[in-house]
């Protein structure tokens, strides 16, 4: 019995510590005390647009740079998402071991 019980804690600070540091990280990277990994590396969005005098301008929409940096923000968002709720599955593990279980037969 004394087993269940120092699992079910080792468990709940394990799933603990990991939601509070993907909370961390995840508040890092949004407020840009770091930056998140960089996996992606988009090109710039332009159209050429034609002028009177029968040359063209390009216009840049997005940029490059700024996709790239979106598209990390997101990625790792749903990283740390997928993390706390990992985490949160493996604190409910140890909870449910600390807890008593009674049964009680009324007849």
């Amino acid at each position: 019995m004394k087993f269940d019980k120092t699992a079910g804690y080792v468990l709940l600070a394990v799933g603990l510590g990991m939601m509070l540091s993907a909370a961390f990280l995840l508040f890092n990277v949004f407020t840009g005390a770091s930056d998140p990994p960089r996996l992606f590396e988009f090109s710039d969005v332009s159209i050429p647009i034609p002028q009177p005098e029968g040359g063209s301008e390009t216009v840049e929409i997005l940029s490059g740079q700024e996709m790239s940096r979106m598209a990390a923000m997101g990625f790792w968002y749903l990283l740390m998402f997928f993390i706390m709720l990992v985490g949160g599955r493996i604190a409910s593990l140890g909870v449910n071991l600390i807890r008593e279980i009674r049964v009680e037969i009324k007849q």
